[in-house]
């Protein structure tokens, strides 16, 4: 603390010793200088007419290209100018700095801003306003700054060095003092520690032997965090992988194997990269990372690790453990979809997408920037329970952090089936970060069409199955003006491929991936870009009942899915744009079933008091004595 105080003190003095020094020194008459804090020159209610522009210098995206700003109409535009010491030329500089003024909460006016010369500053400073606009805070100039005192302005040497060396000959001695004591205490303090641990260390090795774990590499860490909320939570090191119970493998890919783990109680999914994705470990692991990340339709991260098992290294993340699996797993049942559960599959999908996508504003500095996912598909959306799905697998993910993008981004990456036409081709702008987020609607609608698929029979075929032809449809084509390219008859294909459930009560189409009749598996660039590319390229097939049918609310779904996967980036949908339409749609489709629903119970009730009152009775109608004897008819009524 005395340490801190001295040199506190010194630096004012030394300061105060600067300014009268510099005080008689020369002053330019123009001089260039950068804002020492960003002012705002915005306002809620702008008008670009000539009266409200007015002459903007301030670096970043304060001003505009031009050098202009907009300012409010009753607002000021000012001149401002203050003196700065320049410690290299040991000299004082004016610095000009020109911009808009607010408009200030219970006035017309910005007369605080306007007014703050008339108050003297230890650092000379001035300004001057004008309410005229069209530039004309390059026409006034400021008044003249506002001195302090005499007796508070400067400090001379002698008073300083009467100040400084009594402080000199009690606190340099007493420094040295406390630094010798600190010295000797943290020699004493290591010395004892080392003879600990050479007393225990044999101990601990005889320990190590009996643990069952594998041995962790010493010089392997984790620096990871354990949130993906709005801060960082940092693991304790190494503690997560011992704290792991490995069960089993339930799935492989590209970047490793994932598998099923109890941490702490709770059952996870634990993704073991290998070695030579590295990369896409530190990538995904970075950015479950960022701030305010949290969703519930984004997969929750729970840790990171790095450890040695078996001489080999391994790189791992650890999410929630959700047992119905990824979307593709889960349109591969037999059980149909509903409508409703089809379109909130498709809605909880694109709020995840839409969360990554936008820059969330938080207190202080606490933000989230842009992501693009750049691999969107059925097998990377976890299913979390029936109708809610959330996004997972980053490990090709970029951020636009501080308007910024990062340097050396491979554009053509991702699952080639589900790849953007730009990005087949190369023809992706990376300067331009909306071209990211647009080639993963793009990924989003074949998602969309692997959904619709799954849409039971009762909800879309109705009596147009079999009816008409299904080929796969032109990238031009928009709305019902479909291009239709007449590759096979949908009449024999879907007799033939109806699937039902078990219980045979919903019939859907079978699940098939997205070109699944035009390519293989692992298809090629050449082989995708033939079928997709261009204004004339295939999109997969839409089905008549789809467009024709009844069914109003898959018809909306269907109408935005073509729109997505439009060959040209600027016409497809934003995910913000998906997420609202989508949103209306299920409000009207609930409110449908409830409207019928109120007409059943409506029914059921009128048929139950017609059964009460209306009882069958015998009455006896008409009585008539015939020659055989007497008789009667009787005849029930209501």
């Amino acid at each position: 603390m005395l340490t801190l105080l001295f040199l506190y003190l010194y630096a004012h003095f030394h300061y105060s010793a600067g300014q009268a020094e510099s005080s008689d020194l020369s002053i330019p008459e123009e001089a260039v200088g950068r804002p020492q804090y960003p002012l705002p020159i915005r306002d809620e209610l702008l008008d670009e007419d000539t009266r409200n522009l007015c002459f903007c210098n301030y670096e970043g995206d304060i001003c505009d290209a031009n050098n202009t700003c907009i300012k409010h109409s009753h607002a000021a535009c000012f001149h401002f100018m203050k003196e700065v010491y320049n410690s290299e030329l040991r000299r004082m500089e004016t610095v000009h700095q020109y911009g808009c003024a607010t408009l200030e909460k219970g006035s017309s006016a910005s007369h605080l801003t306007c007014n703050s010369f008339r108050s003297p500053h230890r650092t000379p400073k001035s300004i001057a306003c004008c309410y005229e606009g069209n530039y004309c805070n390059l026409r006034i100039t400021p008044p003249p700054y506002r001195q302090l005192p005499k007796e508070a302005e400067y400090y001379d040497d002698e008073w300083l060095e009467s100040k400084l060396h009594p402080m000199f000959h009690v606190v340099v001695p007493l420094i040295i003092a406390l630094f010798a004591i600190a010295i000797a205490a943290t020699w004493c303090i290591l010395k004892k520690r080392r003879s600990d641990l050479k007393k225990w260390l044999p101990l601990a090795k005889k320990k190590q032997e009996l643990l069952p774990t594998p041995e962790l590499d010493p010089m392997m860490y984790d620096d990871s965090g354990s949130g993906s909320g709005s801060g960082n939570a940092t693991m304790v090191q190494r503690t997560v992988a011992n704290d792991l119970i490995i069960e089993k493998i339930i799935g492989k890919g590209r970047y490793g194997e994932v598998r099923i783990a109890r941490f702490r109680g709770s059952l996870v999914a634990v993704k073991t990269f290998y070695t030579t994705e590295e990369d896409s470990w530190k990538n995904e692991r970075e950015i479950y990372e960022t701030q305010m990340l949290n969703h519930e339709n984004i997969l929750q991260f729970v840790a990171a690790d790095i450890f040695s098992m078996d001489s080999l290294t391994q790189m791992i993340l650890v999410t929630d453990y959700h047992p119905l699996g990824s979307l593709y797993d889960y349109l591969q049942k037999e059980q149909a979809l509903t409508t409703q559960e089809a379109l909130q599959l498709a809605y909880s999908s694109i709020c995840g997408i839409e969360h990554l996508h936008a820059s969330v504003l938080g207190t202080g500095s606490r933000r989230k920037p842009q992501i693009a996912h750049r691999d969107i598909k059925s097998k990377n959306i976890i299913v979390k329970r029936p109708g809610v799905c959330c996004i997972a697998d980053f490990g090709l993910a970029v951020r636009f952090e501080d308007r910024l993008i990062p340097e050396k981004v491979n554009i053509q990456v991702g699952t080639k089936r589900y790849m953007a036409p730009e990005v087949i081709r190369k023809a992706l702008n990376p300067n331009f970060f909306a071209q990211f987020k647009m080639a993963d609607m793009y990924s989003y609608a074949l998602v969309l069409w692997e959904i619709a698929r799954k849409v039971e029979c009762a909800d879309v075929c109705g009596t147009s199955i079999g009816s008409g032809e299904s080929g796969y449809n032109s990238a031009s084509s928009e709305g019902k003006g479909l291009t239709i390219y007449s590759e096979m008859k949908s009449e024999n294909y879907k007799m033939q491929h109806m699937q039902k459930s078990s219980d045979g009560s919903r019939r859907s189409y079978p699940y098939k991936p997205p070109f699944g009749e035009l390519v293989d598996s692992d298809p090629s660039f050449a082989e995708m870009e033939k079928i997709v590319c261009g204004a004339n390229g295939k999109r997969p097939p839409l089905e008549l009942s789809w467009t024709n049918g009844s069914n109003v609310h898959l018809q909306k779904m269907v109408s935005l899915m073509v729109d997505c996967w439009h060959h040209s980036p600027h016409c497809r949908h934003t995910a913000l744009k998906v997420k609202i339409a989508l949103g209306e749609v299920i409000d009207e489709l609930l409110l449908l079933q409830e409207r019928e629903a109120m007409e059943r119970m409506t029914s059921q009730a009128m048929r139950a008091i017609d059964e009460e009152v209306c009882q069958p009775s015998r009455v006896v109608i008409l009585g008539a004595q015939s020659k055989k004897g007497n008789a009667h008819s009787y005849l029930a009524t209501c």
